[in-house]
């Protein structure tokens, strides 16, 4: 009987890890760091075309590729593409991305080059965001906690690689503000209506780190 059990359990497991592993094929993926890829999404040319497929986002790289039905694969720049919207499976959550004229972050120059941002909002405050990948020493990352992290991927026995979100708020002039301090540089922002902001948010006990909390935060300054 209870060896019967035991290979019940066992059968058990095995199915729901085929049903995870199912789910997230259907899912977006990340096979690198820097890499991510949906069953299904649309990208929007400057042309005006639309195209759809299965994608393959190349973070480093700013290059959108899309899977063709006939196994070709059409890869574009920033400088093709107006958005592309990803989408996941069976969920249909979408993510955008959009190309903006971007200085880089570099206050000192008017050169701006088109660029991928992920939206993440719709307002006055458009809050979008770019990711950034660190490299930490395992025992470092061990002590700080790092380990339930869900973007944690290893490079090897000492060193591990995480994924750090960059965060800034597209005005409606088209001009891209750099949040380096996000908490600060949000209320910067907020202007008069700050002082009702960071009551709204320390009444719901939002976290700016946390990213719906935080697009909780600017919806809410846009809703005033």
């Amino acid at each position: 009987m209870k060896k019967s059990l035991t290979m019940l359990a066992q059968v058990v497991y095995v199915v729901i890890a085929v049903m995870v592993l199912s789910l997230d094929a259907s899912a977006q993926y990340r096979p690198e760091i820097d890499v991510q890829e949906w069953p299904a999404g649309k990208v929007v040319l400057t042309t005006g075309d639309t195209i759809y497929g299965p994608l393959t986002f190349y973070r480093t790289q700013e290059v959108i590729n899309v899977h063709n039905e006939d196994g070709t694969i059409s890869a574009f720049s920033p400088v093709n593409v107006q958005y592309f919207v990803a989408q996941e499976q069976p969920s249909n959550r979408p993510y955008i991305f959009q190309t903006l004229m971007w200085d880089m972050g570099r206050d000192y120059t008017d050169f701006k080059k088109p660029t991928f941002f992920e939206q993440l909002n719709q307002g006055p405050l458009t809050l979008v965001m770019r990711e950034k990948y660190v490299r930490r020493d395992v025992q470092y990352a061990s002590r700080q906690g790092y380990y339930a992290d869900p973007y944690l991927y290893p490079m090897g026995n000492n060193y591990i690689n995480q994924v750090d979100e960059l965060y800034y708020v597209l005005l409606p002039d088209g001009e891209i503000v750099t949040l380096r301090n996000v908490r600060k540089d949000l209320h910067r922002l907020f202007g008069k209506k700050s002082r009702q902001v960071k009551k709204f948010a320390k009444n719901k006990k939002l976290d700016y780190s946390k990213p719906h909390e935080l697009i909780a935060i600017v919806n809410y300054f846009n809703s005033l």
